[in-house]
Order: structure tokens, then sequence, then C-alpha cells
């Protein structure tokens, strides 16, 4: 079952698709792992008896890699980068988004924008929410306590505050009920803008492995984000 789960959690201005069937060839037994031949960006759960918790399981032990915005700007972090996809989520560009299988088991987006006064995580972060919770609550997403983390950030010899809220989503609708995990995480960019990155995973069935990956990305990922080298000032705030 393909669910609507590009959503606009934790604001992630993720616009929800239409659920439509689709047929399971799924052959292993329970509890087994899916053949690697079966594990495509389409199905990163394979032919799994469970695809979901098999997606994330990889979510959990692949190995770091990156993918780059269209511009080629920007350093994205990924776990099994090779089966991510980079969207666009209709009427509502971003710098970059991308999804984790056909099924969206995870996605991720980011926002880069301009900012009158300080660019300090804080603003941008409080800017983010300002716009974000509307979009939220027009698409019945209900968001949960946020639970702030200050870290740091070193992007070449600078060490830079980095702030990321930890924050649970619901979408209660006819179809049923879907619960997501996920985090914020806003950074000291070029001065007069805001980069701002979010990051979720689909946690109805399985809330344990799925904070186990958001946690990964907040301890491991988060921090890795960053420009690439040969962009020496602020790029033009385009979007997609």
């Amino acid at each position: 079952m393909l669910l609507p789960r590009l959503l606009p959690l934790l604001a992630l201005l993720l616009a929800a698709g239409g659920c439509a069937s689709q047929q399971q060839t799924n052959t292993q037994p329970p509890g087994a792992p899916p053949n690697p031949k079966t594990v495509t960006r389409e199905k990163p759960g394979g032919d799994a008896d469970d695809p979901e918790i098999a997606a994330l399981t990889r979510l959990t032990a692949e190995p770091w890699g990156h993918r780059k915005d269209f511009w080629n700007t920007l350093h994205v972090p990924l776990v099994d980068w090779k089966n991510w996809r980079r969207v666009r989520i209709f009427g509502h560009p971003t710098r970059a988004s991308y999804r984790y299988g056909d099924d969206h088991f995870a996605v991720a987006s980011i926002w880069y924008t301009t900012i009158e006064g300080p660019n300090e995580p804080e603003a941008c972060i409080a800017k983010f929410i300002d716009m974000a919770t509307p979009i939220a609550d027009a698409n019945g997403v209900r968001i949960g306590e946020r639970q702030r983390v200050r870290m740091t950030q070193s992007v070449g010899a600078e060490v830079r505050p980095l702030i990321v809220d930890l924050v649970e989503g619901r979408l209660d609708s006819l179809l049923g009920r879907d619960d997501y995990v996920g985090a914020i995480a806003a950074y000291q960019s070029f001065p007069g803008t805001c980069l701002v990155q979010g990051f979720a995973v689909v946690a109805t069935e399985h809330r344990a492995i799925a904070t186990k990956v958001r946690d990964r990305w907040v301890a491991e990922g988060a921090s890795q984000l960053v420009w690439e080298r040969h962009v020496k000032q602020a790029p033009e705030p385009l979007t997609r």
C-alpha cells in the first residue's frame, strides 16, 4: 500500500500524495533480510516480507554518502545515498528534497532563504517554524512538543553553532493514521541568509527503529551539510 507519506511533518513542506495500491512481490520469509539483488532506489526494502522495516534497517546500518542539489552547491549527507531520489514538492519549492523509496519511508528537505538581521540558527529556525506551521495545520498534521539540541558544526577551521529540534508528528485521516519522527536543523550560513534542513521518518508501525534512524541522522548527519568548496559567497536563493 502506497500511503500518502509526503506530508508536511514538522512542516517539512511535503505535500500529501494520493493513495494507490501496489502489488507486493515480497518472497522472503518473515524476519529474513531481502535478497540484495532486489534492493533498488524504488524499493530499498527489496523483497523482504516487511519492506518498511527492511528499508529502515538499512538507514541504521548502511554507510554515509552524499548527494548534491540541482545547482551543485550543497553537499547533502544521506545514508545509503544511492537509493535516495531527488524530487520536487508540488506547490512547495525547496533548495533540494529527497525521498527514500517510492513508499516514502524517509524524506529530507533543505531550505535556503534570505533573512534580515542576524543569521544565527535561532533566528533561522524561528523563521522556518513561522512559515511551516500554517502549512502543517492546513494538512492536518499534529506536531508534538519539540526538544531542542544545541550542537556545533566544523566548517573548515571554523566551529559554528548548530541547532536541532527533535519533533514527532501524526496525521489522522479517513485512510487511517500515520506517525512520524523527525528533526529540523538550522545552520549558520552566509550573512543575510538562512539554511535549514529537515529529516523525517515514517514511524507508524516501527517507531523504535524509526527513532533510531532519526537519532543517527542527528548524531552523524546533520552537521555534515555544507556548501561545496567552490561556493565562496552566498548563492542566489533559488528553489525548484
